[in-house]
C-alpha cells in the first residue's frame, strides 16, 4: 500500500501541462473560472467579509482576498478564499469521490502562486494534478462515515499535492507533504450544515490553509508515516482505505473532467428534487399544491428539516429547497437568502415530505437518483424521476450557462469585471496570475 503513495508523490512530481489532451484542459480551465465565480460571489457575506477583513495585513499582505481590495498571508488567502468559495453552495464537485476537490486546490494554489509572482500555465498545472489527487484520495476513502462533512477531510491532501507541484518540489517531499497533509484532516461533522451551524462554512478554508502548512512543513524537513494516506484516512471510511484507487487510470483517467456544476444554490442532494420541479413547474401556484413527496437515497434523505433558522440549514433541506424554488420561481443565490425564510414558504415547505427509496438507494453511486410526486387540492397529481441531476457529464449544463451563473455571482460584486474575469479565467495559461487577479480584486 505505500507503493500507490509513492506511485502517486512520483506522479505529482512529474506532472507536465503539456502532457493534458486539449479538452482536460479546457475543461480544466471552466472548472477554475466557476470556482472564482464562486468565491467572489460569496465574498460579500456577512461572516465572511468580516472574518478577511479580521486576517487582512494591509497592502504590504501577499495575497489577495477574491472580491475585495485586501491582502493577507498566504495561508490567511487561501483560508478567506476558500471559505468564500462554498458560503453559497455553488462551487464545483465530484461524484465518484463524494466531495468537492477544486475548492479545496484552487485557494491554496492561487496564493501561492501570487506570492511567487508566478504564471498563469504553472497555476493550471499545479491546479489539475492536485485536483486529480485529491479525487483519488476521495474516490479511496468513500464512503465516508456518514457522521463527517466532506469538506477539509481527504481534499486537504489536494490542496498539498497542488502547492507542492507549484513549488517543483520532488516526489518524496511531495509524499511526506501529502502525507502530513492527511494527518491534519479535520475532524468535521455534517450535521453543522444540517442544524446550520456556519462553523460548516470554515472547513474548506481551514483545509486550505493547512494544505499550505504541510507543505511547508515538507520543505523544512518534517516527515510523514510511511503509507500515510491510509493510516490517517481509513478512520474517516465506512468501507476502509481502498488504496488501489490512488493510482487507478492515473496519467489515463482525468478525474477533473468528471465533476459536476452547480446552478441551485444549494446542498447537490437537493439537486435531484430541484431538477424535478424544474420539469414540471409550469407556473403552478403554491396555494394549490396540496402535498409534495420527495424520494431519494439515504444521504439525501437526511435533509429533511422544513423549517430552518438561518441560510445554511435553508440550504440542507429538501422541503425548503423545494419550496422556495416554488415560491419564489428560482433556486438562485438569492432564492436562500435569510429575507427568503417567510411565512409563505415555510407554509409549502411543511408540506413537503422526504423519505428514502430502496429502488434509488441501490442507484448509488453510479446515480444519485430523486423521484418526486405533487399533489394538487383538487386530487390531481404530477411525477418526475431525475436519474441524475443536471451538471455534470451525464446531463452537462453549457459553458453559456455557467457563464450566466459567473456574471450573476461577480457582476454584483465587482461591476463591469464578470466579462473579462471570466474569459480570463477560462484560458488562464496565457497570463500571469497577478494579471488574472486583477479581474477579480477590488
Amino acid at each position: 500500500m505505500a507503493t500507490a503513495d509513492r506511485e502517486l508523490a512520483a506522479f505529482v512530481a512529474g506532472f507536465d501541462l503539456a502532457d493534458l489532451p486539449e479538452s482536460v484542459t479546457d475543461h480544466a480551465g471552466l472548472v477554475i473560472a466557476d470556482t472564482v465565480g464562486a468565491i467572489v460571489g460569496g465574498s460579500t457575506e456577512a461572516a465572511v467579509s468580516d472574518y478577511a477583513r479580521m486576517r487582512a495585513d494591509g497592502p504590504d499582505g501577499t495575497a489577495s482576498v477574491l472580491g475585495t481590495e485586501l491582502r493577507t498571508s498566504v495561508a490567511g488567502a487561501a483560508d478567506c478564499n476558500g471559505t468564500a468559495g462554498v458560503v453559497l453552495e455553488l462551487d464545483e464537485g465530484h461524484k465518484r469521490s463524494a466531495g468537492h476537490p477544486s475548492i479545496h486546490v484552487l485557494p491554496a494554489v492561487l496564493a501561492a502562486a501570487e506570492a511567487d509572482g508566478g504564471s498563469g500555465s504553472a497555476l493550471l498545472e499545479a491546479f489539475v494534478v492536485g485536483y486529480e489527487v485529491a479525487a483519488r484520495v476521495g474516490i479511496a476513502t468513500s464512503p465516508l462515515r456518514s457522521i463527517y462533512h466532506m469538506h477539509g477531510v481527504w481534499p486537504i491532501v489536494g490542496g498539498a499535492a497542488a502547492v507542492a507541484r507549484y513549488r517543483g518540489l520532488d516526489a518524496d517531499t511531495t509524499r511526506h507533504a501529502m502525507g502530513i497533509a492527511a494527518s491534519d484532516a479535520l475532524h468535521t461533522v455534517f450535521d453543522a450544515a444540517i442544524e446550520g451551524a456556519t462553523e460548516r462554512n470554515a472547513y474548506a478554508g481551514s483545509a486550505n490553509a493547512s494544505a499550505i502548512r504541510a507543505v511547508d512543513r515538507a520543505q523544512a524537513g518534517f516527515t510523514a508515516v510511511e503509507d500515510g494516506l491510509r493510516r490517517h484516512l481509513e478512520r474517516a471510511s465506512e468501507d476502509g482505505f481502498d488504496a488501489d484507487a490512488l493510482v487507478d487510470g492515473l496519467g489515463t483517467r482525468w478525474d477533473v473532467e468528471r465533476g459536476y456544476f452547480k446552478r441551485h444554490a444549494a446542498c447537490r442532494y437537493t439537486h435531484g428534487a430541484l431538477d424535478a420541479i424544474d420539469r414540471v413547474d409550469d407556473g403552478i401556484d403554491p396555494e394549490s399544491i396540496e402535498s409534495v413527496r420527495v424520494e431519494t437515497y439515504p444521504t439525501a434523505a437526511r435533509l429533511s428539516e422544513p423549517r430552518p433558522e438561518n441560510a445554511l440549514q435553508a440550504k440542507f433541506s429538501i422541503p425548503f429547497a423545494v419550496a422556495t424554488r416554488l415560491v419564489n420561481g428560482h433556486s438562485r443565490k438569492w432564492a436562500f437568502e435569510e429575507g427568503r425564510l417567510t411565512p409563505e414558504t415555510f407554509a409549502l415547505a411543511d408540506r413537503v415530505t422526504v423519505a428514502s427509496a430502496a429502488d434509488l438507494a441501490a442507484r448509488v453511486p453510479d446515480a444519485r437518483s430523486t423521484r418526486v410526486r405533487v399533489r394538487f387540492a383538487d386530487g390531481s397529481t404530477i411525477e418526475e424521476e431525475v436519474e441524475h441531476a443536471r451538471g455534470d457529464a451525464t446531463d452537462p449544463y453549457s459553458a453559456a450557462e455557467l457563464e450566466a451563473k459567473f456574471h450573476e455571482l461577480v457582476e454584483p460584486v465587482l461591476p463591469g469585471r464578470a466579462k473579462s474575469a471570466w474569459e480570463a479565467f477560462r484560458d488562464p495559461a496565457g497570463q500571469s496570475v497577478a494579471e488574472l487577479l486583477a479581474h477579480v480584486t477590488a
